[in-house]
């Protein structure tokens, strides 16, 4: 529903990607599930991805290369979230759904205090922040604890779709219309002076070097560690239906990969200031990517995954 609305919105053509998109070889693993995945990161040398179906289940699967096990009826609730540090996961989903993981324990189930769509999560060693939105004009931060407890509530008039770290207690969140940033650990936010378009991911390379793109196509570019970001490109127009950039994200410090709507795949060999746009040869939307021993993992709607050499 969010991406039809937002297709309204769109403001200016992506020149280029579309036609001149170049096929690229892939190797599309069976995950033996039709939900879609949401998320994929590495922990302790495997990849996890998590995902589900709204208000029905959520699945997590875990493996590399093409070994995988799939944990279909994982949750009742979808998972949208996952990240991992050198300790743990946690994954966060639909009603406040909040897991975290680790080799020991496996997967703990907590039912947050707030009942909220959480889109996404950020670990550092102390602090774990999340981001949550249900519509476009309800957006909420949630710092939670060591004790698995929301302990802090930032309210937005904004929806959140996606956080990071930048350092230990830097994080920077975007959604709709709007970038923020903190730096004490996620209590407390300041917004930085950019508007145009659903800003859906953002990652960054080390503590100077980031990226944000966004649902209409903008990609943006900071070198100071998110106190300012600089427009690389632009969003697209009205009249266009291009697919939409949904996740991107830094493999080293010059190469960064962005996936999207229907099989889109970009790829910039510059640290983001020029692209090259690649097709993956799927109907599928592409969720989010992560890199694993030389290999790009990419996940999708319907159960969809696919693995390539980079």
């Amino acid at each position: 529903m969010i991406r039809l609305l937002i297709s309204t919105l769109i403001l200016l053509v992506l020149q280029s990607c579309g036609k001149d998109a170049k096929d690229i070889q892939f190797t599309e693993i069976n995950t033996r599930t039709t939900q879609d995945i949401s998320n994929i990161n590495i922990f302790d040398g495997e990849l996890i991805a998590v995902g589900g179906e709204v208000f029905q289940s959520g699945i997590v699967i875990t493996g590399k290369e093409l070994s995988w096990i799939t944990q279909d009826s994982f949750s009742t609730k979808r998972l949208f979230g996952l990240d991992c540090n050198e300790d743990h996961c946690a994954a966060v989903g639909q009603d406040g759904f909040y897991y975290t993981y680790t080799k020991d324990e496996g997967w703990i189930f907590t039912r947050l205090s707030e009942w909220d769509f959480q889109r996404a999560i950020s670990l550092t060693k102390n602090h774990t922040v999340s981001v949550s939105g249900k519509s476009f004009t309800q957006g909420r931060i949630y710092h939670i604890n060591a004790l698995s407890q929301v302990d802090t509530v930032i309210t937005l008039t904004s929806q959140l779709q996606d956080v990071t770290s930048v350092d230990d207690s830097t994080f920077v969140a975007v959604g709709y219309g709007t970038v923020v940033r903190s730096t004490d650990g996620g209590y407390n936010w300041q917004h930085i002076n950019i508007e145009g378009d659903f800003y859906h991911s953002v990652d960054f390379v080390d503590n100077q070097h980031g990226i944000i793109v966004g649902l209409s196509g903008s990609i943006l570019l900071t070198d100071d560690g998110g106190r300012n970001w600089n427009t690389i490109k632009n969003p697209s127009s009205i009249s266009s239906n291009r697919a939409q950039f949904l996740s991107v994200k830094y493999i080293n410090s010059t190469t960064i990969y962005i996936v999207g709507d229907e099989g889109l795949l970009w790829h910039s060999t510059d640290s983001g200031q020029s692209w090259e746009a690649y097709k993956v040869d799927t109907k599928h939307n592409l969720n989010d990517l992560d890199e694993l021993d030389g290999k790009l993992y990419i996940v999708g709607d319907n159960g969809f995954m696919v693995v390539l050499d980079i």
